[in-house]
C-alpha cells in the first residue's frame, strides 16, 4: 500500500494526523540546571502548546495505549527526531523537548533540549537522557515532570577514558540507581547514589576470556533484572592469529564482576545496540548487512536471529520497537519501504510504500518508532536535512 508523506512541520500552518492504532570520584552535577549549548531551531512556536495531564509517579503515564495520534500542531520549529519514553510517550525534539503521549494526543511535559541528538531511558520516577555535547558525552537525569536533578559529564568523570558511542554508550538500570558506561578502554559501573565508580572490564589490562580478549566496548545495557550488563564491541584472538584484524563480539558480565563472558559472532559486524524493554538488537554495519539481525533476550540472555526477506535487507536502518516485539527495516531507492516484522515468530506483518516528489528525503536514512500496544508506526523523515521541512507519516500493522 502507497501513501504519500502528507504532513509538514516547521510551516507557518500545522496539519494534525488523524487517530491511528490498534497503537571512584563523583560526577559533576548541577541540580536543576539548564546546559548552554541548546540548539537554535527555526520554524514558530506555539505560544499556547498545551500541557493537559501528568506523568504517574513512576514516569510512565497509564499503560501502553491501544491507539496512536502524532499531532504536529502540538511542537513548535522543527522536528528533529524522537525517541521512547515509555507505555506509549514519545521524546519529542523540536524548538525543545516535549514528552508526548501518543495515546491521548496531548503534551505531558516540556523542557529545555540538552542535546541536539540523544539517546533516552525511562527509569522508576523519571527518565535518563545522555549524548555527545561540545564537551564530550553528558548524561541528564530528570523526574517525571521533566524537572532535572542531575547533569554528568562522563568522560570527565572516567579520567582519561572517553564514551564515543551515542547509542549504547551511557545506559541506566531501570531503577535508575546505576548507569554502565561502554568506553575505548573498558566498561565502568557507576552507582548514582554513592557516586562510586568501578571498572568492570579493563583492556589496558587484557580484559577477556581464555579465548578471546577485548579490544573495543562500543555500547552496553542493563539485563536480567539489572544484575548483568550485556555489551558488544571488538575482540582479537587468544592466542593471537597473523594476519587476523579485530572482529565484532557481545557479551555480558555480573554488575559484581563475575562471571565474563564473550561470544564471537561469526562473520557478523555489529554496528549498535539498541535497547527495548525485553530485547536488545544489534544491527549489523551497512556495508555487511546480509538480512539477519541478531538480537538478545534481555530476562534470560539467550540470543537468536531474525531473517529479514531480502539478503541485504537492514542497510538502510533497522529499528526496534518500544517493548521489543517487533523490528522495522528501511529499504530506501526513489521512495522508502518500511517491512515490519513480529520478532517472535519473524513473520512478515507489514509492508509500507512512502513517496514525496522530493528525492531529498529518500538521500538518508530515516528514524522509525513502532509503538507496540496501538501498533503503529511513526516514520520521520528529512529531521537532520536543514534544507527541507521535516515530514511525518505513520502507519498501523499487524493485527
Amino acid at each position: 500500500m502507497k501513501k504519500t508523506l502528507c504532513i509538514t512541520l516547521a510551516l507557518l500552518f500545522t496539519l494534525a494526523l488523524s487517530a491511528c492504532g490498534k497503537a571512584d570520584s563523583p560526577a559533576p552535577a548541577v541540580s536543576g540546571s539548564t546546559p548552554s549549548d541548546t540548539p537554535v531551531v527555526s520554524g514558530s512556536t506555539p505560544s499556547d502548546t498545551p500541557v493537559v495531564s501528568v506523568p504517574t509517579p513512576d514516569g510512565q503515564p497509564g499503560q501502553s495505549p491501544s491507539s496512536c495520534t502524532f499531532d504536529p500542531a502540538l511542537f513548535g520549529g522543527k522536528l528533529q527526531s524522537c525517541a521512547y519514553a515509555g507505555n506509549g510517550t514519545l521524546f519529542v525534539l523540536a524548538d525543545k523537548l516535549y514528552l508526548y503521549d501518543t495515546g491521548t494526543s496531548s503534551v505531558l511535559a516540556t523542557a529545555e533540549a540538552p542535546l541536539r541528538d540523544f539517546e533516552a531511558k525511562a527509569i522508576d520516577g523519571g527518565y535518563i537522557l545522555s549524548g555527545m555535547g561540545d564537551s564530550g558525552m553528558m548524561a541528564y537525569i530528570y523526574d517525571s515532570s521533566l524537572s532535572l536533578n542531575k547533569e554528568i559529564a562522563v568522560d570527565e568523570l572516567l579520567q582519561g577514558d572517553f564514551v564515543v558511542s551515542e547509542t549504547g554508550g551511557v545506559t541506566a538500570s531501570t531503577d535508575g540507581k546505576k548507569l554502565a558506561f561502554a568506553a575505548l578502554g573498558g566498561l565502568y559501573l557507576y552507582d548514582l547514589e554513592s557516586g562510586s565508580l568501578t571498572t568492570l572490564l579493563d583492556t589496558a589490562q587484557d580484559a577477556g576470556t581464555a579465548s578471546i580478549s577485548v579490544s573495543m566496548l562500543s555500547g552496553a545495557a542493563f539485563a536480567q533484572d539489572n544484575s548483568q550488563i550485556v555489551f558488544y564491541g571488538s575482540g582479537s584472538s587468544i592466542p593471537a592469529v597473523d594476519g587476523e584484524e579485530d572482529f565484532s563480539i557481545y557479551g555480558s558480565i555480573a554488575v559484581d564482576g563475575s562471571g565474563l563472558k564473550l561470544t564471537k559472532p561469526s562473520g557478523y559486524e555489529m554496528e549498535e545496540i539498541q535497547s527495548s524493554v525485553s530485547r536488545l538488537f544489534f544491527p549489523q554495519t551497512f556495508t555487511q548487512a546480509d538480512g539477519t539481525l541478531l538480537w538478545v533476550d534481555r530476562a534470560t540472555g539467550s540470543a537468536n536471529t531474525l531473517s529479514f526477506s531480502a539478503s541485504g535487507e537492514g542497510k538502510d536502518g533497522v529499528y526496534g520497537s518500544e517493548q521489543g516485539n517487533y523490528v522495522a527495516t528501511a529499504v530506501l531507492g526513489s521512495n522508502l519501504t518500511v517491512r515490519v516484522y513480529d520478532v517472535a515468530s519473524g513473520a512478515l506483518v507489514a509492508t509500507e510504500v512512502i513517496e514525496n516528489s522530493d528525492p531529498t528525503y529518500f538521500n538518508r536514512i530515516p528514524r522509525i518508532y513502532l509503538l507496540d500496544g496501538a501498533k503503529t508506526a511513526v516514520v520521520v523523515l528529512g529531521g537532520s536535512i536543514i534544507e527541507v521541512d521535516t515530514l511525518v507519516s505513520t502507519f498501523t500493522f499487524g493485527e
